[in-house]
């Protein structure tokens, strides 16, 4: 049967637009995500027009021709379609003691056990493992990895369904030797995650992951593989986890710095109906490592006109921007050109929103002298929660211009993109339209897509630690200050305001597991990047500090085996720490809710001697948790008010009238207690109270 392709397109995103432009897709097959009836896609199955993955929600995943979307575009037959072209990218003891997981571990008081992640699954969404490192494997020497599924091998194993590409092996066939998986493609970047989550430090007894308990599913993901690869890996993850009847924790140090940057596209909704108000399920990702690089821009027209640079050294640029459509639809925007003097060389006619909605808009820009300056191809779309994409491909005929994106009107737009002009630009009197130049910042640049989105964890990263004896025993000094935000830590928050990252955890230098063959290679040419112990490297990023906080989840789910990712991340950032790093005025776009506190993650929520505590809102406490001094600043005034710190049990530790506004509790008010403890303060007229903890 052969489709006509319609012209009229506004439900499909512009990358399936872009592919049906070229007549080298159109009768390819590729993997889509739709969202659409239910009645009428398994009616196409029937016939045989396409095939049903899986689904999640109300949105599909389906494998067919480009032209059969085209047709259930053009007939209605879906609300809208979106195709993945795939910018995925890695994001890549100390650990255990800054973010409090040594006492969990331990099973400190008032903590009835000790916790390592025993029964919980900990899947791990990244470059794969080296099943062969001994901190994988238990106190017999099998492996505690249940399945891998590597998504490149053609070959080798079972292929997994529904997905059918990639190769899966399980624990099975991992102790006969029967894998082939290995993860030096991208130098052990999964290995080395995979040992801050959950490694057990069995090689050497050193460097133990924080679930060191836990079960293992790795998920190699394909970063060259177009479509919904990272929603089949949380699939795949849950439902391995499933069948071995166990809470599940998924870890994601991978991420796309490209798209809406607010998770309302279709992979990130259908990932947030796998993982959302599930018991024993929870996802967390990495924030992102590009904290100081200036790739954000904000146009704000407001009756005027602002405009921004594209420079590359290729002759191929894009241009993507987003709004809400009532942000966007007062606003219009042209292409120009400028030469390498900065001399406008000419422009196309301002343009609608609506401009390329329907179907591809191509102009062709010519300078004064009626010589061609290169192609631009406009798509525009609105996806089903009403987000604004416009994406312009520029062809250009020469590397050396300034190509100009222009907006005027009144309204917003928000862009990404790692070929913006920020250094160098022209002055005033050189170029004088440069007064309406939207400079890039280094705002907002964490990862789009589901990192975004308020039913997962993210991560930012700080700095774990400076000083470390290598292999070789020379003490090495990275120069870092312990504790601080790395400067690469990715800021929020999302496109449409909402606050991330939500926690933060020690990322940078940390010590874990890499795949062993790399080890002879580190240890001859670079020992300074290896351990003593010879089985740990060091390594950074959010993609280090993400899995310190899927470890805690694991701890946590020990614990809370019915628990939700909403209990999680209500525990992690209502429970987190402040310290001089942080400051007190949290949350914020570069710390999140604070630091990462483990104990404190599995106690603050429990019901504390019949009292309902309330979050730091009514007050200022600094710093929380404290040794010497906790300082309380509250709103509003006490003529007389008592004070009272009980412990978890009931008890009252210390109590004491006060008068005014702030007040300070000692650590010799408490004598030797310390952990968790509540704070009641009472008034004629009111009661409030608050958690903080004592170290």
């Amino acid at each position: 049967m052969v489709f006509v392709i319609s012209r009229a397109q506004p439900n499909l995103s512009n990358a399936i637009k872009f592919k049906l432009a070229d007549t080298n897709y159109t009768h390819s097959t590729a993997t889509f995500l739709v969202k659409g009836s239910s009645t009428v896609l398994k009616s196409l199955e029937q016939r045989g027009e396409l095939r049903i993955n899986y689904q999640s929600g109300d949105i599909y995943n389906i494998m067919c021709p480009f032209q059969t979307i085209a047709k259930l575009a053009a007939d209605k037959s879906i609300i809208y379609a979106d195709f993945i072209s795939g910018k995925r990218q890695i994001l890549n003891d100390t650990m255990l003691v800054r973010n409090r997981v040594v006492a969990v571990k331990a099973g400190q008081s008032p903590l009835m056990q000790a916790y390592d992640g025993t029964g919980i699954v900990i899947g791990f969404i990244d470059t794969g493992i080296d099943f062969n490192h001994p901190d994988f494997k238990d106190a017999q020497g099998k492996t505690r990895i249940r399945f891998i599924w590597d998504q490149v091998p053609t070959s080798g194993s079972s292929v997994p369904s529904p997905f059918n590409y990639g190769i899966e092996w399980t624990d099975a066939q991992i102790d006969a030797n029967l894998c082939t998986h290995n993860d030096l493609p991208n130098f052990g970047h999964g290995t080395h995650v995979a040992g801050i989550g959950a490694g057990n430090g069995k090689g050497n007894g050193t460097h133990t992951g924080v679930a060191s308990g836990a079960d293992i599913i790795a998920v190699a993901i394909d970063f060259n593989k177009q479509g919904s690869t990272t929603l089949d890996a949380v699939k795949y993850i849950l439902a391995k986890a499933a069948q071995l009847g166990k809470p599940c924790v998924i870890n994601a140090s991978i991420g796309d710095y490209y798209g809406s940057h607010d998770a309302t596209d279709l992979e990130s909704i259908a990932i947030e109906n796998l993982v959302s108000n599930h018991p024993g399920v929870v996802l967390v990702a990495a924030a992102g490592n590009a904290g100081g690089v200036r790739f954000h821009t904000k146009s704000q027209p407001a009756g005027d006109t602002t405009f921004t640079w594209l420079k590359n050294s290729s002759n191929s640029l894009d241009y993507w921007t987003y709004a809400d459509t009532n942000q966007i639809k007062n606003v219009q925007f042209s292409v120009g050109a400028n030469r390498v003097n900065f001399s406008d060389a000419g422009r196309i006619p301002f343009f609608n929103y609506g401009y390329g909605l329907q179907s591809i808009k191509t102009d062709t820009l010519f300078n004064a002298n009626h010589k061609r300056l290169g192609i631009i191809k406009t798509s525009a779309s609105i996806n089903t929660k009403g987000v604004y994409e416009l994406y312009v491909n520029i062809a250009a005929d020469t590397s050396n211009l300034y190509w100009r994106i222009e907006s005027k009107g009144n309204g917003l737009h928000h862009a990404w993109n790692f070929d913006f002009v920020s250094a160098n630009l022209p002055n005033a009197t050189t170029y004088p339209f440069i007064a309406k130049y939207t400079s890039p910042d280094s705002l907002l640049s964490m990862v789009s897509g589901f990192q975004c989105s308020d039913e997962i964890i993210t991560v930012a990263n700080y700095n774990n630690t400076r000083y470390f004896y290598d292999v070789n025993n020379v003490l090495q000094d990275d120069g870092l200050t312990v504790g601080e935000i790395s400067g690469g830590s990715s800021l929020g928050p999302t496109r449409d305001g909402r606050q991330k990252p939500d926690v933060a955890a020690s990322g940078q230098m940390v010590f874990s597991t890499i795949p062993l063959s790399m080890l002879p290679n580190l240890i001859a040419n670079a020992p300074s990047v290896v351990a003593q112990g010879s089985l740990h490297v060091r390594g950074g990023g959010t993609s280090a500090s993400s899995p310190v906080v899927a470890g805690v989840a694991a701890l946590y789910f020990q614990k809370n085996p019915s628990a939700t990712n909403r209990d999680f991340k209500k525990a992690v950032t209502e429970c987190a720490y402040s310290d001089q790093f942080t400051g007190s005025s949290l949350p914020d776009h570069q710390w999140g809710f604070g630091k990462i506190d483990a104990k404190n993650t599995l106690l603050c929520h429990e019901n504390l001697v019949g009292l309902t505590a309330m979050s730091s809102e009514g007050a200022e406490l600094f710093p929380n948790p404290f040794s010497e001094t906790l300082k309380i600043k509250l709103t509003k005034s006490f003529s007389k008010a008592r004070i009272t710190v009980y412990s978890v049990d009931g008890r009252t530790i210390y109590s004491t009238m006060f008068s005014g506004e702030s007040f300070e509790v000692k650590k010799e008010n408490l004598g030797n207690y310390s952990g968790l403890l509540l704070l009641k303060i009472e008034s004629e007229n009111s009661s409030t109270a608050f958690k903080v903890i004592k170290e």
